[in-house]
């Protein structure tokens, strides 16, 4: 029997996990703090796994290092490489194969890491990888790495090339014919080579994902699902029931692992799948991570019916295609019980979102698909992304204006990010525009060098943007909608209890409630705002910075709706 261990790299770079940026969601471990990390179960290698044991009797185990440092109470490891070496010497297996599943750039050290120590601990074992960065990376990966402990690297998605390298009589060889696997021979041979995709065509040629390969109790601590307010203490499985995306947003690379065309698991499959997870796991949550979930609107709505049927809650973290989401469409995720979207809004500048992103989304689709969110009564987060090759200053400052008036619940604004293998990141790399290394850099750290601005001035726009959305011109409170606005307040008080804003609107928002708790923020805020980080943001908004002042403001406070509050502009 084959003995097969998959990896998971840690997402973030070591520096980004034991050195948390001001905006980051962190926490601590043994009085040290550290960025929270995504436990999401990984789809690919769940789905690898079911694939090979339809046909082989294989043993097959997983390390999430995401979800194994995340459950640690302490982390005691010097370094990332420590930390892998300690996991792997602790783990009582002696794989045949290590394959090492990594997604995008922020872990690509990770990912070699992975690989390099799992070369040291098992050297008889078949080491290879797998998953977007090998996908788009594989010549920086053996020719400018020099990463020779990978025996080979996969092309794209792996079922069938994985399940033909386990079933092969001589592994070498498979993998040295294969065109789907690239190895260090073919990408420093002379002659040009040129991997290709294996796809599924038929997803429903793929079992039931192999979810028990997870350890479930450590991938539902989930700091991404705890920002969802309608899901309590939630047991969420994630699924797929499409591949592919159509769509040409140059910052995504999602369609070199996928492909851009759109292939699906049948109806009865995903109406079967999703009574297992029920019946099987006791699932009350799932989470969909389709692409593009909405490429078929009569299946959305049959898949709808059948969440409402088994009484799922469902979610939706990549965002919804908003032309799809008309009035009848959210009327039907409400009637599913979906209290809580994700809508891919992406900028304020219509000249962005169709000259710098290929998104031609109008502004007034954005503003209704939010405004009947909030009328049937469904949180709305709100996906924005500055800095892009090509935006202006004044983009920057159009967006700002014109996100003011899409009047969802919260904002996460991100710094764009040239991912390899996406249309942002050859023109970045063409126009010289990337200020430092991409392989590692992530949402939260701006990267970006164009004409028009520094990654300075991106980062500063990103998170006074977040500041003045969130907070200044918070939309539940400008409806006088205190109890939401303070669901939003308190998640980031959870994820960081020095945040000055969430302090002050807080205690607006339970001073408006008559919560008599208001004072302990108000006092929080006060010892917040004398720190050299927070005095500076305090007093680009002009807020009150005593005692008295501050309850006269809540005092005076009246939703704001049909009141222009002014302040400082923030173009950088």
């Amino acid at each position: 029997m084959k003995k097969i261990l998959f990896i998971v790299p840690m997402h973030i770079t070591y520096d980004s996990f034991v050195n948390p940026s001001p905006n980051s969601r962190k926490f601590k471990k043994n009085n040290r703090w550290v960025n929270s990390l995504s436990t999401d179960l990984p789809l690919g290698v769940l789905s690898l796994s079911a694939y090979i044991k339809k046909t082989c009797n294989v043993d097959i185990k997983l390390i999430d290092f995401n979800a194994e440092f995340n459950y640690l109470s302490e982390f005691p490891f010097e370094s990332y490489d420590i930390a892998v070496e300690k996991f792997y010497s602790a783990l009582d297996f002696q794989p045949d194969i290590v394959g090492v599943s990594s997604l995008f750039s922020p872990s690509f050290e990770n990912f070699l890491t992975c690989g390099r120590i799992a070369r040291d601990v098992w050297p008889e074992a078949l080491i290879i990888g797998g998953g977007n960065i090998p996908t788009n990376s594989y010549e920086e990966i053996y020719l400018e790495r020099k990463a020779n402990f990978f025996d080979a690297l996969c092309y794209g998605e792996g079922e069938k090339a994985m399940l033909e390298l386990v079933m092969s009589e001589s592994p070498f060889m498979y993998l040295n014919t294969s065109p789907t696997w690239i190895t260090l021979k073919k990408v420093s041979r002379d002659e040009l080579f040129l991997p290709k995709h294996d796809f599924i065509e038929n997803l429903d040629d793929i079992p039931f994902l192999d979810y028990q390969l997870c350890d479930l109790k450590k991938h539902a601590i989930n700091q991404n699902l705890s920002s969802f307010h309608s899901v309590e203490n939630p047991k969420g499985f994630h699924i797929m029931t499409s591949r592919g995306c159509p769509f040409l947003c140059t910052f995504c690379a999602s369609h070199k692992t996928h492909g851009r065309s759109m292939r699906y698991y049948s109806l009865d499959r995903v109406k079967e799948d999703l009574t297992r997870l029920v019946t099987e796991f006791g699932a009350d949550t799932v989470v969909f991570q389709d692409d593009h979930l909405m490429a078929d609107k009569d299946r959305v709505y049959s898949i709808l019916k059948e969440v409402g049927r088994l009484g799922l809650n469902s979610l939706y973290q990549n965002g919804l295609t908003l032309y799809a989401l008309d009035r009848p469409m959210l009327q039907a995720f409400y009637a599913a019980g979906v209290r809580h979207l994700v809508l891919p809004v992406e900028s304020g500048s219509e000249k962005v979102l169709k000259e710098q992103m290929r998104k031609p989304l109008k502004m007034r689709i954005s503003k209704q698909v939010a405004h009947d969110c909030r009328d049937l009564g469904i949180y709305t987060n709100i996906n924005i992304i500055v800095g892009m090759p090509g935006e202006t200053l004044a983009d920057f400052e159009e967006s700002r204006r014109n996100l003011r008036n899409v009047h969802g619940n919260w904002f996460n604004i991100a710094c764009a990010s040239p991912l390899v293998g996406s249309e942002m990141h050859e023109i970045a790399v063409k126009k010289n525009y990337i200020s430092k290394g991409t392989i590692g850099s992530d949402y939260h750290v701006a990267t970006i060098a164009t004409e028009s601005f520094t990654p300075q001035q991106v980062q500063e726009f990103q998170y006074r943007l977040n500041l003045e959305l969130n907070f200044f011109y918070n939309n539940d409170l400008r409806y006088g909608e205190y109890e939401l606005a303070l669901l939003g307040f308190e998640n980031v008080i959870r994820l960081r209890a020095d945040h000055a804003f969430a302090h002050f609107y807080a205690g607006l928002a339970k001073f408006k409630l008559s919560i008599q708790d208001y004072r302990r923020h108000l006092h929080l805020f006060l010892q917040e705002s004398c720190s050299d980080f927070w005095s500076k943001h305090i007093a680009d908004f002009n807020l009150p910075v005593d005692f008295q002042a501050v309850m006269r403001f809540y005092d005076e406070f009246q939703p704001e709706l049909g009141i222009a509050r002014s302040v400082p502009s923030l173009a950088v």
